[in-house]
């Protein structure tokens, strides 16, 4: 059985028709959706893309792989196998057409591991670079048809700057929707901020909400267009039957959780929680809310492969059975981290979310948060069930569950400690790009302001 996966970069699950969005963003998308198995429930222990896609390609926790940031100069150790590198083994011709091991002056080089062909290419928004990465898909798919292959595609559109070309810009565009003030409000938590990250995507209307959120959902489409025309030639070829069929996003994006705006920071279910689509032929379609994160989809894509695991892995869960319509025993909790614009710690069970926000590293340096200013290292609680976009801290209203939640993260640190030597990576990882080092990066670029 051959593979295609597709991870799409920043994309919001619930933006998607098939999580429920209001507006018809991905049409290709949802079709695959209405073939497949759709998990509602899939999150992202590590944020934002470089932690997140050392994640999906290794199986491992950012605690256990050790890269934690989204910039910095930590690689990852040569004895971590990825995905691609069993596909091989199995006997697969691997295809990567990604641009982690190009960016960052080269500081990703473990993205190529395993790969036959790796298709690098720097990021270029503001255009149809998409077009162009679906154009390498299809010649690679042409040209290796009669052999198994696993092809790995990543897609960054809908990334910051929401650029998408015409017709996408305007596709979504509702003209007074929100109030005039409406992005003065969000301006305010940081005028400079915003000021600058604004002005840096060069919005036709830059004073306009309603047309922020269109360029993002436009940009939504213009990659399920292009996703779409991936799948329509596989069916050309005759692969459709023996070929299973991936979409993921990396992380998701926030518009307003934690105060935070067309952005990936902050342990929001806004960005953890991830688009899951897997049609895999001969399995009936299926909606699951069962609670799996994307550390998973390593032994998940073995076990439906029949590819070999390195040792380490051997006891990885794999939700391989959720997608056959079997049950499996449900998740108890994850842990997630970030550590790249701020640095914060989360423990998510079904129903319960602990935000523990880093104030200070490990020689007891003060840690900035997103916006540069101090932080207090006060838990925060949210009841999911009665509050899902997390607008609320009831730590004082649930002492209780915040101080079991806390006790449970104290110990899953503690067991991670243990299997590093004595090292707790988040007090020890400075941030990947601090409030000053982001600015200063922006402001060179020359952005309008």
């Amino acid at each position: 059985m051959n593979v295609l996966m597709i991870v799409v970069d920043s994309l919001r699950a619930d933006h998607l028709g098939c999580y429920d969005y209001h507006k018809n963003t991905s049409p290709n998308i949802d079709a695959l959706a209405s073939e497949g198995t759709l998990l509602t429930q899939t999150f992202a222990p590590g944020i934002p893309t470089t932690p997140a896609f050392t994640t999906l390609l290794s199986g491992l926790h950012p605690y256990r792989h050790g890269i934690l940031a989204h910039g910095g100069d930590v690689l990852l150790r040569p004895e971590i196998q990825m995905l691609p590198q069993m596909a091989k083994q199995a006997g697969y011709t691997t295809i990567g057409i990604d641009n982690l091991a190009v960016q960052g002056s080269g500081r990703g080089s473990w993205f190529t591991r395993g790969f036959d062909y790796y298709s690098g290419f720097l990021y270029q928004p503001h255009g149809t670079q998409s077009t162009q990465l679906a154009d390498r898909t299809i010649n690679f798919l042409t040209e290796f048809k009669d052999d198994p292959f696993f092809l790995f595609l990543h897609l960054w559109d809908p990334h910051t700057p929401y650029a998408p070309p015409a017709p996408f810009d305007t596709l979504h565009y509702e003209e007074g929707a929100n109030p005039p003030e409406k992005l003065q409000e969000i301006k305010a938590l940081s005028q400079e901020y915003y000021d600058a990250f604004l002005g840096d995507m060069h919005f036709q209307k830059p004073e306009d909400f309603d047309w922020i959120m269109a360029q993002y959902d436009g940009e939504i489409s213009y990659a399920d267009q292009q996703i779409g025309r991936i799948l329509d030639h596989v069916k050309t070829l005759g692969l459709w039957d023996d070929t299973a069929v991936v979409v993921l996003s990396d992380h998701g994006e926030c518009f307003g959780e934690g105060d935070f705006w067309f952005d990936h920071h902050g342990l929001y279910d806004a960005n953890l929680r991830v688009a899951s689509i897997w049609r895999v032929p001969g399995q009936q379609p299926q909606r699951r809310d069962d609670f799996v994160s994307t550390d998973e989809v390593f032994a998940t894509l073995c076990e439906l492969c029949r590819w070999p695991k390195p040792d380490y892995m051997q006891e990885a869960r794999s939700f391989a059975p959720l997608l056959q319509g079997q049950t499996l025993p449900e998740r108890d909790f994850f842990v997630g981290v970030e550590c790249s614009r701020q640095a914060s710690l989360c423990v998510r069970t079904s129903q319960w979310k602990l935000i523990l926000p880093i104030s200070k590293d490990g020689q007891g340096q003060a840690v900035p948060n997103f916006y540069g200013e101090a932080r207090e290292e006060k838990a925060l609680l949210y009841n999911l069930q009665d509050d899902p976009d997390e607008r609320r801290d009831v730590s004082e209203e649930f002492p209780e569950i915040r101080d079991e939640l806390l006790a449970q993260l104290t110990r899953w640190r503690e067991e991670q400690r243990e299997q590093s030597g004595g090292r707790d990576l988040i007090l020890e990882s400075p941030l990947g790009l601090p409030y000053d080092e982001f600015m200063e990066r922006l402001l060179k670029r020359g952005v309008r302001r």
